[in-house]
């Protein structure tokens, strides 16, 4: 004998998730075509105007992770000093990173270099993602300096060496970032690439400062 209210009740459940998948296919078709519009029109603005490009895809995560870790973090206002520090780090940082992917390739190719990360059995692609969390450290650095100074903080070989030990740790969830920047994307890519990975983790921390409090 067929239990009708058994029935009833699958249907709806099939119903609901007829409904969600719906929702999810359309969720993710309007994504993936911001993401296009978006794309195009980065790249418009980088064949016509490259390095006022680079400088904005930069400013977005320096200005914008200083104040997610500023304003949302410590709880203090953005003045325009702080405004103008992080801008002027953009300038120099859209200028210079992209080098360091071309750097990145030269070193990976030089005699001993190879053949260590090759005699260690790692890819050539993994060993450019590590040369480049590298090279990025003596920048990450002067950058820390420029912090400090704008935040008039005391800089000691005491607190040089804690930014340094939370530069190695916080260059641990970039990797996969670095690896898809020096392996899989255009150089044109690289700094919105960065600057989004810094809002996304500057707003991670922001939120475990949050629950934490």
């Amino acid at each position: 004998m067929i239990n009708l209210k058994y029935v009833t009740i699958h249907e709806k459940y099939m119903g609901l998730e007829d409904k969600i998948k719906s929702i999810g296919n359309s969720v993710s078709s309007y994504s993936w075509r911001g993401l296009e519009f978006a794309v195009d029109m980065y790249n418009q603005a980088y064949d016509r105007y490259p390095q006022t490009t680079k400088f904005l895809s930069t400013a977005v995560g320096t200005v914008g992770g200083d104040y997610i870790a500023k304003k949302i973090v410590e709880g203090e206002d953005i003045t325009l000093r702080d405004i103008a520090f992080t801008t002027f780090a953009a300038m120099y940082q859209s200028y210079f990173y992209p080098k360091l992917i071309d750097c990145t390739e030269k070193i990976a190719d030089v005699g001993f270099i190879k053949r260590a990360y090759q005699k260690l059995g790692i890819s050539k692609e993994w060993a450019k993602t590590f040369i480049i969390g590298g090279l990025f450290f003596i920048p990450n650095m002067l950058y820390w300096g420029l912090l400090s100074v704008k935040n008039q903080a005391e800089i000691t070989l005491k607190s040089a060496a804690q930014a340094a030990k939370s530069i190695g740790i916080g260059s641990v969830p970039y990797l996969g970032v670095d690896y898809l920047v020096t392996n899989k994307l255009k150089k044109r890519y690289c700094l919105p690439v960065w600057s989004a990975a810094e809002v996304v983790y500057n707003s991670f921390l922001a939120s475990v400062a949050y629950l934490t409090k």
